[in-house]
C-alpha cells in the first residue's frame, strides 16, 4: 500500500484490510528515499506499506518490483503519478483528473 496518508493512518488502513503482517515493513517516503540501492533490494520485496509518499517514490517502488521480477499493478487517481502508472505493467487511472492519463 502506497499512499500520501500519515503513518498512523496508514497503518491503521492496512491492519483492518489485511495487508500488514508481523513480518512486513511499513514506513515513510522520507526513509525510503535515504535508503541505498543495495538496503533497497531488502527492503522493497518486504515492503507493505509507504505513507507520505510522493510520486517519486511510488515510481521508484514500481521500477524496483519490476527489477526484481514482479508483475505491478498501480491504482491511481491523479495525473501527477503519470510515471508510476506508465511504469506498471497495469495501470488504473481513476477520478476525473485521472482520466488525462
Amino acid at each position: 500500500m502506497v499512499t500520501g496518508d500519515n503513518i498512523h493512518t496508514a497503518l491503521a488502513i492496512a491492519e483492518a484490510c489485511g495487508i500488514k503482517t508481523n513480518d512486513g515493513i511499513a514506513m515513510e517516503g522520507t526513509e525510503l528515499r535515504n535508503l541505498r540501492e543495495n538496503e533497497l533490494a531488502v527492503v522493497i520485496p518486504k515492503l507493505q506499506i509507504l505513507a507520505r509518499s510522493s510520486p517519486d517514490d511510488k515510481e521508484l517502488v514500481v521500477k524496483h518490483l519490476k527489477r526484481l521480477g514482479e508483475i505491478v499493478a498501480v491504482t491511481e487517481d491523479g495525473t501527477n503519478d503519470g510515471p508510476a502508472l506508465k511504469a506498471a505493467d497495469v495501470g488504473f487511472s481513476m477520478g476525473l483528473s485521472g482520466t488525462e492519463v
